[in-house]
C-alpha cells in the first residue's frame, strides 16, 4: 500500500458517455487530498470504459492506479448488446492498457475495503458493482462511507444512474449505513459555461485538449449541455460546503410505469422532526459559485 497519508478513495465509473466522470477524475487526480486505491468501471461494455479510465490515469501521471472492468449488465434486467463508450474514438492507439482482471468488480471492491477500513466509495454510476459487493460481503460493506450521484429528491422522477440498475441501487440502500446522495435536482446546477470550458482548456494544454475532444462528440451525438454532475462528489470532498445536506431514509421504487427508480423518503410526512436511524444524507442545496471556483483550480 501506498504511503500517501491523504483521504483514500475507491472511484466507481461509467466514464466514456457523458463528461462528469472525466472531469471528476481529473480533479481528484490533480487533488493531493486524496489516495485513489482503484477505479472501477461499470455499464455496458465496461472493459473498453477501463481502457479510457487507464488512458487518463496515464496522462496525469497515475499509471499505478489499479483499474478493473466491473459488472457490465444490471442485475435483473438483460439487455442484448453492449453499447461502446459514446467517446470511445478519444482512446489513443498504440498502447497497452492493463486493465485488472484478477477478480470481478465486487471482489475487487470488497478487497479494497478489506485493506483500508477508512475509504471512501465514490460512486458516478449505476450501483451494479456495489450491490454485487454488498450481497457479496454485507458485514463488510455495510460500515463502509459512500457518497454517490444519483437520484432526484425534489420530485417522482427516475435519474439516469438509479434507472441503469434499480434493483441495484434498492440494495446498496437497504444494506448500507453511511450513504451521500447528490441527486440530480442539485448537480443539475453544475453546468459548465462555453466560457468556462474554454479557460479550462487552454489550446496548449494537451491535456484538455483530449478532454475537449471527448466534450464535443459528447454534444454532438446528445445534444446535451456539458454538466459537471459527477464532479461535484469530489469537489464535494474537498469542501464540504459547497452543499447543504438533509439527513432522511430514502429507497428506490421498483414498479410502476412512470416511477421506476425513482427516489422514495421511508419517513413520515406529518412528522415535525425526521428520525433517521442509518447515516443517510442528501444534497438539497449548492454554492453553484464555489462549486466552479473548485473546478477552476483542479482541473488543469
Amino acid at each position: 500500500m501506498s504511503n500517501n497519508t491523504g483521504k483514500r478513495i475507491l472511484i466507481d465509473t461509467d466514464l466514456g458517455d457523458d463528461t462528469d466522470d472525466a472531469a471528476a477524475l481529473i480533479m481528484a487526480m490533480n487533488s493531493t487530498e486524496f489516495e485513489i486505491v482503484g477505479i472501477t468501471t461499470v455499464y455496458h461494455n465496461t472493459y473498453k470504459r477501463a481502457e479510457m479510465v487507464l488512458d487518463l490515469c496515464e496522462q496525469y501521471g497515475k499509471k499505478g492506479i489499479e483499474v478493473c472492468a466491473g459488472y457490465s449488465i444490471p442485475l435483473i434486467e438483460r439487455p442484448d448488446f453492449e453499447e461502446d463508450p459514446i467517446q470511445y474514438e478519444i482512446l489513443r492507439k498504440g498502447r497497452k492498457y492493463p486493465v485488472y482482471q484478477e477478480m470481478n468488480g465486487a471482489e475487487f471492491i470488497i478487497q479494497k475495503v478489506k485493506e483500508n477500513p477508512d475509504l471512501t466509495i465514490v460512486e458516478m454510476g449505476a450501483m451494479t458493482n456495489l450491490a454485487k459487493a454488498f450481497y457479496e460481503a454485507p458485514e463488510i460493506m455495510k460500515q463502509t462511507n459512500i457518497i454517490a450521484m444519483g437520484g432526484v429528491f425534489s420530485s417522482s422522477a427516475p435519474e439516469w444512474n438509479i434507472r441503469c440498475d434499480p434493483e441495484a441501487a434498492r440494495i446498496v440502500m437497504d444494506y448500507a449505513e453511511h450513504l451521500t446522495m447528490f441527486g440530480l435536482d442539485v448537480t443539475k446546477y453544475c453546468r459548465i459555461s462555453e466560457e468556462l470550458l474554454e479557460k479550462l482548456c487552454p489550446p496548449g494544454n494537451e491535456r484538455m485538449q483530449y478532454y475537449r475532444r471527448g466534450a464535443e462528440i459528447f454534444r454532438e451525438k446528445t445534444g446535451y449541455p456539458i454538466t459537471f454532475h459527477d464532479a461535484l462528489l469530489i469537489a464535494y470532498l474537498l469542501d464540504p460546503t459547497v452543499v447543504s445536506l438533509k439527513q432522511n431514509d430514502f429507497n428506490v421504487e421498483l414498479s410502476g410505469e412512470n416511477t421506476r427508480g425513482a427516489i422514495v423518503f421511508k419517513t413520515n410526512a406529518y412528522d415535525l422532526h425526521v428520525e433517521v436511524e442509518k447515516d443517510f444524507k442528501y444534497a438539497e442545496w449548492i454554492d453553484a459559485e464555489k462549486f466552479r471556483s473548485i473546478v477552476k483550480e483542479r482541473i488543469y
